[in-house]
C-alpha cells in the first residue's frame, strides 16, 4: 500500500439525522478499536460549522474525517449485468440510471459497486442523488474537512455487521429512527439495496408503548407491515429465504414491543442488539449509546480499514473540482505570462526607439574619431534585437487550434536549446493529436514526445514534449 493510500489511525465520523448531530472519534490500537469520545447536539440552533467547533476539529486536526449523508437524499437500485471490465460496467450503470431515474443525467450523480459474479453476471448496487443537493451538502460540511462523504446507511450496515449480536454474512436490517425507517439488504457489512419509509418511532409510539387494544395502534402496525412488505417485493425478497429479518434495537421495551407486533401481523422478524464489548469503552458506551451512534461508528470503521468499495457519490465532483482548480491556475499563469510579455514588448519598443535615436546621433558623429567604436556598438545592438525570442508568438502558436482534454503545466525555454513543454492529457490519443497540431505550426519543428506516463492517482497521461522554434533554438543563436 502506498503512502497516499495509507489508512489513518485516528478518525472522526459525523452524521445529522432527525434527532440532531452525532459524532465519534475512533482510534486504532494494537488490541482493537477505542472510542475516544462521542458527542451529540440537537438540530435546534446547531449547524455543521458550530458542531465542528464543538467537536474540536480546529484544535485537534484529525488524521481523517468521514461525514454521513442522510439516506433520505439517496435512491438505491439493484441491477444485474454481464461480468465485464470496470469502464464497461460504468457505462452500463449510467445507461440504466438514465432509464431508472426521473431526472436527466446532468442533474444526478451516481455511485456503484458490484457483488461477486455468478455464472458470468454480477449484481450491481447503484446509489443516486441530485447533484445540486450534493453540492449544497458538500458546502455545508466543508468545515469538517471530510476525506469522504458516504450515505449514512453504509455506516449503520457496517456497525450491525461488526458490533451487533448476529454474525450473519447477509441479512435484511430494519433501522427505525424518529421520523423514518431505513430498510437495507446487507451483504458482508455493505449495503446491497436500501429504501426509506416515512414512518418512524414518533408514528409507532402507541405500538412501542404496548397499547394492543388501541385501534390506532393496530392500524399503525398493520400499515407499517404492509409498507415493509412492499419494500421486500421491490427487493425481490422471499420470506422463505434463509436470510434473517432483523430490527436494530437498543434493548429497550419500546422496540421489543414493535418487534412483537410485527410478528403478530405475519412478519417474521427479531431484534438485534449491539455488543459494546466489541469496542474499547473509554467513554463507557452502553448498548443504547452504541445504538444511537450506529451510523457514525460504522463510517469511522470504514475509514479506519480503508475499505475500497465505497458508494462515494462525491468522487466525480471532487475530481472535476480538482481539474477546474488546475485549469484556473494554468489560465492565471498564462494571463500573467501574457501581461509580462506585453510589458516586454513595450520595453523592446522603447529599446528600438533608443536604437533609432542612437543611430541618428552616430550618423552626426561619423566624422568624429569615436565613430568606429560607436558603429561597432550599434552592430551589436542590432544583433541582440535579431536574436530576441518571439515569446508572444510562441504562446499563440501553442494555443492555436483545438486540443480538448489537454492541460499545460510548464514551458521551459533557453536560447540555443530545444523548448520543453510539460502537460497532461485524458488519454494517449489526445496527446498524439496535440503533438500533430504543434507540427502543423509554421515556426515549430521536430516535436518529440520525450516522456509519457499514466498518473496512478489522477489516471491522466503526463507528458513532456521538446521542439525547435524558429531560429531561437538553433545553436548559432547563442550569443
Amino acid at each position: 500500500m502506498s503512502k497516499s493510500t495509507r489508512t489513518p489511525q485516528t478518525v472522526i465520523a459525523a452524521v445529522q439525522d432527525d434527532t440532531g448531530f452525532r459524532a465519534v472519534s475512533l482510534h486504532k490500537q494494537n488490541d482493537g478499536i477505542e472510542i475516544q469520545w462521542a458527542r451529540h447536539a440537537g438540530n435546534e440552533g446547531t449547524t455543521w460549522e458550530s458542531f465542528a467547533a464543538e467537536c474540536g476539529l480546529k484544535q485537534e486536526g484529525p488524521a481523517a474525517v468521514a461525514v454521513g449523508l442522510d439516506a433520505t437524499a439517496v435512491a438505491f437500485y439493484k441491477i444485474s449485468a454481464p461480468h465485464v471490465g470496470r469502464e464497461e460496467t460504468d457505462a452500463v450503470v449510467r445507461m440504466q440510471a438514465e432509464s431508472l431515474l426521473p431526472l436527466p443525467p446532468s442533474q444526478i450523480e451516481v455511485a456503484w459497486r458490484t457483488q461477486p459474479s455468478t455464472n458470468g453476471t454480477v449484481d450491481i448496487t447503484i446509489a443516486a442523488a441530485r447533484r445540486d443537493s450534493l453540492r449544497r451538502f458538500a458546502q455545508e460540511t466543508r468545515c469538517f474537512g471530510p476525506q469522504t462523504i458516504l450515505p449514512a446507511c453504509e455506516g449503520t450496515a457496517r456497525t450491525w455487521h461488526d458490533l451487533f449480536s448476529e454474525r450473519e454474512r447477509q441479512a435484511l436490517i430494519i433501522s427505525i429512527s424518529t421520523r423514518n425507517t431505513q430498510i437495507s439488504v446487507v451483504k458482508r457489512g455493505a449495503v446491497a439495496n436500501a429504501a426509506v419509509l416515512d414512518t418512524g418511532m414518533d408514528d409507532l409510539a402507541a405500538v412501542a408503548n404496548e397499547e394492543p387494544a388501541s385501534p390506532q395502534a393496530a392500524a399503525l402496525i398493520e400499515r407499517f407491515a404492509q409498507d415493509v412488505r412492499a419494500v421486500l417485493e421491490s427487493f425481490e425478497w422471499s420470506e422463505s429465504t434463509s436470510w434473517p429479518m432483523l430490527v436494530l434495537s437498543d434493548g429497550s421495551d419500546g422496540i421489543g414491543n414493535i418487534v412483537a407486533a410485527l410478528n403478530a401481523v405475519g412478519l417474521n422478524v427479531r431484534a438485534s442488539v449491539p455488543k459494546p464489548q466489541a469496542l474499547g469503552t473509554l467513554t463507557g458506551l452502553e448498548p443504547g449509546d452504541l445504538y444511537a451512534y450506529r451510523a457514525p461508528v460504522g463510517l469511522g470503521l470504514m475509514l479506519l480499514d480503508g475499505q475500497a468499495e465505497k458508494l462515494d457519490l462525491f468522487a466525480r465532483m471532487n475530481e472535476a473540482e480538482k481539474e477546474e482548480k488546475a485549469k484556473s491556475a494554468w489560465q492565471s499563469t498564462t494571463l500573467a505570462a501574457i501581461a509580462a510579455l506585453v510589458m516586454l514588448v513595450v520595453l523592446l519598443a522603447t529599446w528600438c526607439v533608443g536604437d533609432v535615436i542612437s543611430e541618428r546621433r552616430l550618423s552626426a558623429l561619423v566624422a568624429q574619431p569615436a565613430f568606429e567604436q560607436a558603429r561597432e556598438r550599434q552592430t551589436l545592438l542590432k544583433t541582440v534585437a535579431r536574436h530576441r525570442p518571439d515569446l508572444l508568438g510562441l504562446l499563440t502558436d501553442i494555443h492555436e487550434g483545438e486540443h480538448d482534454g489537454i492541460i499545460l503545466d510548464t514551458l521551459n525555454f533557453k536560447k540555443g536549446q530545444m523548448i520543453t513543454l510539460m502537460g497532461r492529457a485524458d488519454n494517449m490519443e489526445q496527446m498524439w493529436k496535440f503533438q500533430a497540431g504543434l507540427l502543423e505550426r509554421k515556426g515549430i519543428k521536430d516535436v518529440n514526445i520525450t516522456n509519457s506516463a499514466k498518473d496512478a492517482k489522477t489516471k491522466k497521461i503526463k507528458f513532456t514534449m521538446a521542439f525547435h522554434y524558429k531560429t531561437f533554438t538553433k545553436k548559432e543563436a547563442v550569443l
